[in-house]
């Protein structure tokens, strides 16, 4: 069976409701639709655990030194 993609009422929620003015970014999960917001807030909390992470993974090998000299620029950062 093939369906037409000019025919509005054999598309998905999301794109239905993105036809209506006014609609919010959505993602679609399975049959629920996400709201744009939503999935800033979750990729935000993602990023800040990867660093949290990354900072104790850092922690536990013992920290890490960079040591940068461009001309007379010194950078020296250390973290443990």
């Amino acid at each position: 069976m093939q369906l037409s993609t000019a025919d509005p009422s054999m598309r998905g929620g999301a794109c239905r409701s993105a036809d209506r003015e006014g609609a919010s970014l959505m993602a679609r999960v399975g049959r629920y639709g996400i709201p744009g917001f939503v999935w800033f807030l979750i990729w935000l909390v993602v990023c800040i655990l990867i660093v949290i992470l990354l900072a104790l993974l850092i922690h536990h090998f013992g920290g890490a030194s960079l040591s940068l000299k461009l001309g007379h620029f010194y950078l020296n950062i250390g973290v443990t």
